[in-house]
């Protein structure tokens, strides 16, 4: 079975790139604890209202990442005019704009004794995306298990996979042991500070508290930015996926007819 199995690339529409935010919302509230989850996305969404649910970046530099991801070339002009005033342009804006210049890719059709099968083709899909970042294509079979892959290649999973059927792959669960240990020191850390801090307006013998607060909170977030960069988690699951056969049937049974 070769290793390269290439997608076709479509137009994207609006409705497409709307369902694609939607779903990095939906899967960024599993690991970001500034994403508001509460939040529905639509159309009429104000700019300022998607960047505060999603805990997004300011306009330019928001801009240059969305041309990343999406492969585009925008201009500063052209992002400024869909997203300033942040108050009142709408998700709509954003969304036209992404879908004027942005492709999406689909499944390529395969069949099997005559039969068009949509988790067949997913499967292959998927397996040569994952070769593509990789992985070798010869370990992942329908009924290899999912955990070593999605482990290693969380960021296929959550971007070029989930795009293929927005809205198909179950909640992520990722655990980070060094980013929780992280976040729990910034926290013990500034807590120490803000005790220390006050209590020194009384006592002198307070201020090593805030100076060690002060130190912890430092080194706590030094570890949670190396953590989030260069850190693989320990696990990263989908819902009850255990096999690529689950996987591609997921996403075979999503995809649009």
């Amino acid at each position: 079975m070769e290793a390269d199995y290439p997608t076709v690339s479509e137009r994207a529409t609006a409705e497409y790139v709307l369902a694609v935010i939607r779903d990095e919302h939906r899967q960024a509230a599993q690991v970001d604890p500034e994403v508001d989850p509460e939040v529905d996305l639509s159309f009429d969404t104000t700019v300022e209202k998607w960047q505060e649910a999603c805990d997004l970046v300011e306009w330019s530099k928001l801009g240059h990442a969305y041309n990343e991801c999406w492969k585009m070339h925008c201009t500063d002009d052209e992002w400024r005019s869909v997203l300033v005033p942040a108050s009142e342009k709408r998700l709509a804006g954003v969304c036209q704009l992404i879908a004027s210049c942005a492709s999406r890719e689909t499944v390529r059709p395969t069949s099997i004794l005559g039969t068009t099968c949509d988790a067949a083709g997913a499967f292959l899909t998927i397996r040569s995306m994952l070769h593509q970042a990789g992985a070798c294509a010869d370990d992942i079979t329908p009924s290899a298990s999912l955990f070593p892959f999605t482990r290693l290649y969380s960021r296929v999973f959550l971007q070029e996979i989930s795009r293929l059927a927005p809205g198909a792959l179950p909640l992520v669960k990722i655990r980070t042991p060094v980013y929780g240990a992280g976040m729990w020191g910034m926290l013990v850390g500034w807590v120490c500070f803000l005790v220390g801090l006050c209590g020194s307006i009384f006592s002198a013998k307070m201020i090593p508290t805030a100076a060690v607060g002060g130190v912890l909170f430092l080194i706590s977030y030094g570890t949670v930015s190396f953590a989030a960069r260069h850190v693989l988690p320990a696990s990263a699951k989908f819902g009850d996926l255990k096999k690529f056969r689950d996987l591609s049937r997921a996403i075979g049974g999503a995809l649009p007819r």
